[in-house]
């Protein structure tokens, strides 16, 4: 086995350098992932280039580390603050919703992790003595808590050993500034050494701070066991584990665009990968020169002894030569080279546990060319070698790779795959195939553990780092039947449950009768449920716990969600209802220039030219619409109706004429909705979740040109527009949010067009987020960049690929066309306020709760038989 210390050689800490018991010095970086799309080729070229020139600056340095570690997710704390965000009325809905998920994910994925990167790199700048060195050097074995106090005394009160430092961290600060490295705290970087011996076990992370804030010795305070198996036992007063350091024997002989870092996210399970460099020297009898022309000599001699004899190693000696040549012209140019180890390692609980975790790893890497060897014998040398505070030496041979510092960039450090909000409700995982699930979206879910999160309230929140856009528009497009409508209705419920004015538009007028249909299915059960309370209470005495029974109870028949049902104002706008008539008339609901505009457009629509041919009309019209809404401001209870009634008594034929060819149109109409006498209220907009659907809507589909009959239909449409304006933009103060369904219809027409536009218009300074439901990716593409949308969801849609992936700036090429063609439903491309894209597919977990989403029925029995 290779020789190494195993004991801890941490003998103080200040901020991000840790002082090493022979006196030398590592300072110690977190570098932040950078979210780079699989798909964005040009990207991942500029970010190697990038951490290429940052690794060069360190060559002076002689070494470096860095290590890719899983750091759980704290789920339900970060739950727990979008609870603080939840309404009262809805409060329990949220909590049932977010418990429930919560074990949902942790059932199905297990902790929940996000990867974060370290750098430790060796300081040059000490000044102590020689004399402290050798103390450090004899004492340490025989006398190590003596030698830890006197050194500590002589070096942090005499000398404050780390002030030699200052400036060359500040140098190495300079240098890792490129990548963002940030120096981690004197807390982060005991912690950090100590994790070693925490692999595996449920540890508290600020217990384990403050044991290594009282004595540095702590942080090797963990029985480590070399077990006959090939693996290290850890123990401690947390339990036991299992430890399996898996080291890279091999790589291919070509590594461009290998990503190695990006297919080790990949695995469904968490991993640590560490690399220890150390650069190559480039002059003297041991330098990559001098080993490059001994080994030419024994190519040369070993390619002419296997031509005289036949031998079938000249394919491979002619692969060495072309390896060793590419080296040598790389000397000749002067370019860095490094020697490095690379290693996997794994926890578990078991050596079954362990076993699968090996088998993976090895599998997975052996499809891009990567050989991951046991490392059966020398487990305890990977172990303690591939601590921080440890460097890759000349002396160390074992599963060392050599190659230009450039091919070493090539595992793509740094990067990570990420999407969505910290804070916020689970709507899926990153899906990171290129191929298709073959309509088996369960099989993509199972296959990624990257869940997304997502709050839309985000997007227009300032100060939030990383964020590249305030624009608080989302949109969701695609072909129908791709799962559009799931995500959609899905994140209405979600964000209804935040403390915001929640509205959906629903041209089909299909959620209130779903959204019923599940309640009374729920509710049928209820009598049993009552039962079951009564008899917990006079079973249980406790109060405390009698709560909890009851939630229990009620979470098993559902009654959040009935409760949740209960609080949305279900608004169905039916024209045969006279009720309804002038709900959506612009003089019962806007006021002024909003209201005089909005009622042009729709009398535009339902005169067409009879209305803009005649500028006499048109001087009538506006002159007895003033005349109308000045009434209205003195309180009288008005409408469009009474405009064109106005116009009757004209004593020009031609304008009473149009005014009676008007009102005949309107009467026994859906345009009864928009045109009335204002005798009933409007919808109301105090609501806190208002679910708006019109009944009888005849909409023109996207690729079908308008006819009369659509006109009654585009009328409502742009009516409802306005309210949509209306409602967004009246309270800065108060968050709202709409939801715009079939809203491609508004580019139908000119007028709908420009009503779109204002709609989008009143976004991040009103605290509106509109969100359109669409078809085609061009109703929502935009040259002005205060209308563009923040978020974007795009399902498939087999005729836009290419303008699909331009719209997303990606690379129009095979790779990405099949990435984006063979999505399975329930699958889409999004891309979120910080400029990051990725493959997701939409899982909101819940079967009783998503049960609410549907919109399908049948009365057909075998209509689910597969053939």
């Amino acid at each position: 086995m290779n020789k190494v210390d195993f004991e801890n050689r941490v003998i103080s800490v200040h901020d991000n350098l840790a002082l090493r018991d022979d006196g030398s010095v590592i300072a110690m970086y977190e570098v932040p992932a950078s979210i780079i799309s699989s798909m964005d080729v040009e990207g991942k070229i500029k970010f190697k280039k990038k951490t290429e020139a940052v690794f060069a600056s360190l060559a002076p340095n002689l070494s470096f580390d860095i290590g890719m570690l899983p750091v759980p997710i704290n789920l339900e704390e970060r739950f727990g603050a979008l609870l603080e965000d939840c309404a009262d009325d809805t409060y329990d809905m949220a909590l049932y919703f977010l418990e429930k998920t919560n074990e949902d994910l942790y059932g199905s994925i297990g902790q929940l992790i996000n990867y974060k990167f370290f750098m430790t790199i060796p300081l040059k700048s000490f000044e102590v003595s020689g004399d402290i060195k050798q103390m450090l050097k004899d004492a340490w074995g025989r006398f190590k808590e003596k030698a830890v106090a006197v050194v500590r005394q002589t070096l942090e009160f005499e000398m404050n050993w780390y002030e030699a430092y200052d400036k060359a961290n500040g140098d190495l600060e300079l240098n890792l500034s490129l990548i963002q490295g940030r120096k981690t705290t004197k807390k982060e970087t005991g912690f950090y050494q100590r994790v070693d011996y925490l692999r595996g076990l449920n540890y508290n992370r600020d217990e384990e701070i403050a044991s290594i804030e009282s004595s540095v010795q702590n942080i090797d305070d963990t029985v480590i066991e070399p077990l006959s198996n090939g693996v290290i036992g850890l123990k401690n007063s947390y339990g036991k584990s299992l430890v399996k350091a898996l080291p890279i024997a091999n790589m291919p002989n070509v590594v461009n665009n290998i990503h190695l870092v990006e297919h080790a996210q990949k695995l469904p399970f968490p991993i640590e990968l560490h690399w220890k460099f150390h650069f190559s020297k480039m002059k003297g009898a041991f330098s990559l020169a001098s080993k490059g022309e001994r080994a030419s000599d024994r190519i040369k001699e070993n390619q002419i002894e296997a031509y005289e004899n036949g031998s079938n190693q000249k394919g491979s000696l002619a692969t060495a030569r072309i390896i060793l040549d590419e080296m040598t012209d790389g000397v000749d140019n002067r370019e860095l080279f490094v020697n490095y180890l690379a290693t996997f390692v794994v926890a578990g609980q078991s050596m079954r546990e362990v076993n699968y975790y090996k088998k993976i790893i090895q599998s997975d890497m052996k499809d891009i060319g990567v050989q991951v060897v046991s490392g059966m014998s020398d487990q305890l040398y990977f172990f303690y070698k591939n601590r921080f505070i440890e460097q890759l030496e000349e002396k160390d041979k074992y599963c060392i790779q050599a190659m230009k510092l450039s091919s070493a960039c090539e595992n793509l450090f740094f990067t990570s795959q990420k999407i969505g909000s910290d804070i916020g409700f689970p709507i899926g995982r990153i899906d990171h195939a290129v191929e298709s699930w073959a309509g088996d979206y369960k099989k993509a879910l199972a296959s990624s553990t990257n869940a997304v999160f997502l709050n839309l309230f985000q997007a227009n929140k300032q100060g939030i780092a990383g964020k590249i856009t305030d624009n608080p528009a989302f949109a969701i497009v695609g072909q129908t039947g791709e799962g559009k409508s799931f995500l959609t209705k899905g994140l209405f419920l979600c964000h209804s449950l935040l403390k915001a004015l929640t509205l959906y538009i629903d041209p089909k007028n299909e959620m209130k009768a779903q959204y019923m249909k599940i309640k009374a299915k729920y509710e049928a059960d209820f009598p049993k449920m009552e039962f079951e309370i009564e008899q917990a209470r006079e079973a249980i005495e406790d109060e405390e716990q009698l709560y909890w029974v009851i939630r229990g109870i009620e979470y098993k028949y559902y009654k959040p969600v009935v409760d949740y049902i209960n609080n949305i104002h279900f608004v169905s706008l039916d024209a045969k209802e006279e009720n309804n008539h002038g709900a959506l008339d612009p003089l019962v609901f806007l006021h002024g220039d909003a209201c005089k505009k909005i009622s042009v457009k729709v009398t535009e629509e339902l005169l067409g030219e009879k209305y803009t041919k005649e500028d006499k009309f048109e001087i009538a019209f506006l002159e007895s619409l003033d005349a109308v809404m000045s009434e209205r401001e003195k309180g009288k209870k008005v409408g469009l109706l009474n405009v064109f009634e106005r116009l009757l008594d004209s004593t020009d034929e031609m304008i009473s004429t149009r005014a009676n060819l008007a009102l005949r149109k309107i009467k026994n109409s859906q345009m009864e909705l928009v045109f009335s006498h204002g005798k009933n209220s409007a919808v109301d907009m105090d609501a806190r979740i208002t679910v708006l659907g019109v009944t009888g809507l005849n909409l023109p589909k996207a690729d079908e040109k308008i006819t009369s009959d659509h006109k009654e239909s585009l009328i409502i449409m742009y009516a409802l527009g306005e309210f949509c304006r209306e409602f967004g933009e009246r309270d800065r103060t108060q968050e709202t949010i709409i939801f715009v369904d079939e809203a491609w219809f508004f580019n139908k027409t000119e007028i709908g067009a420009s009503i779109l536009m204002s709609m989008k218009r009143v976004g991040r300074s009103q605290n509106n987020f509109l969100g359109l439901i669409t078809q085609s990716i061009s109703d929502v593409e935009t040259e002005d960049d205060s209308t563009a949308f923040g978020t974007i969801f795009a399902f498939r849609e087999p005729t836009e690929t290419d303008k699909v992936l331009k719209y997303f700036k990606l690379p129009v090429e095979e790779t990405t066309q099949a990435w984006y063609d063979n999505m399975t439903k329930g699958q889409c491309i999004m891309r979120d306020p910080f400029g990051r894209t990725a493959r997701i597919t939409v899982d909101f977990q819940l079967p009783e709760v998503t049960v609410l989403f549907d919109t399908v029925e049948t009365k057909m029995k075998n209509t689910k038989v597969v053939a």
